[in-house]
């Protein structure tokens, strides 16, 4: 969806919008949580804020946990660099090539490893590649690496994590960076209680505790979910909490008559869909949507 369409369908939410670029000028509010249920527009609201980033020439990266990905440090920050520009991050792009040298460690028959060299069809003999992953292992775009220490695998992350916050220092220093997590809810490991899995291990310990200590006064992050992580009062002074509550019959009448086009709409048949949807935003889009739909003239049968 281009920025115009989602600016001519967007409605309300002007206080979170304007909460928003209060942190966008270097507010205080440097960490913003958006908590609330199925279809309150979460997704929206980022993706318009990610278009708010950009007219104020910042770098939005939007991630969303819900597209099947199984997030690592290396992954996150490969991902940051390829949305913020490689030419940024340079020592980044290094260590990580330095980190993935393809080296596969096989337990050999004799009880002691067995340090193989990958050829360039990613065979050595009989043995792929395929059939030695499992474990604690790093997976790459090209190779599986170091699947012999998870020691390694911690200063592997390590030296990564360095690099990448050295190199996003150097970007930040000249421009503000913008870093938008959807789908929050989906990097804890249980739906009960809140246990972290390796995607929210680095967020909330390395961006997010870099920002509170001041060390990236020009990043803003925002996580977004159905559940979020609970912070301390040592978090106080940067996190704001962003409330989204259900639309009101008003706004139900300016999106349909006035967004979307539908002003024969009466008062009447506003009412009427408002109490439908009981001012669920994401019912309200799917209305909008089918009566747009059902209005659309139909054109003349081809031959």
């Amino acid at each position: 969806m281009s920025a115009r369409t989602l600016q001519t369908l967007f409605v309300d939410r002007l206080m979170q919008l304007e909460r928003f670029r209060k942190s966008l000028d270097g507010g205080a509010r440097r960490i913003i949580l958006i908590e609330a249920g199925p279809g309150m527009g979460k997704s929206w609201l980022l993706r318009q804020f990610a278009h708010e980033s950009e007219a104020a020439d910042a770098l939005p990266v939007l991630i969303d946990f819900a597209d099947g990905q199984a997030y690592d440090a290396l992954m996150l920050v490969r991902r940051f660099r390829d949305a913020f520009g490689d030419r940024h991050f340079n020592a980044l792009t290094a260590a990580i090539n330095a980190a993935t040298t393809p080296r596969v460690v096989l337990e050999g028959g004799g009880g002691g490893p067995v340090n193989i060299n990958l050829g360039s069809n990613n065979q050595v003999g009989s043995v792929n590649i395929g059939d030695v992953a499992g474990g604690n292992i790093i997976k790459d775009n090209l190779f599986i690496i170091q699947g012999d220490n998870p020691l390694a695998i911690q200063a592997i992350e390590d030296r990564v994590t360095t690099v990448f916050f050295n190199d996003l220092k150097g970007l930040t220093s000249k421009q503000r960076a913008i870093f938008l997590f959807d789908s929050y809810e989906r990097t804890s490991l249980d739906e009960s209680r809140w246990l972290a899995n390796a995607a929210d291990r680095w967020i909330s310990g390395q961006l997010l505790r870099r920002v509170r200590e001041g060390d990236l006064p020009n990043v803003l992050v925002v996580l977004a979910g159905r559940r979020l992580p609970q912070f301390g009062i040592e978090w106080q002074d940067v996190v704001g909490r962003m409330p989204l509550e259900n639309f009101v019959e008003e706004d139900v009448a300016q999106y349909l008559r006035e967004n979307r086009g539908l002003s024969t709409l009466t008062d009447a048949e506003i009412r009427t869909l408002f109490t439908a949807v009981q001012g669920n935003p994401q019912l309200m889009g799917i209305i909008g949507d089918n009566l747009t739909q059902a209005n659309r003239p139909v054109p003349d049968e081809e031959w």
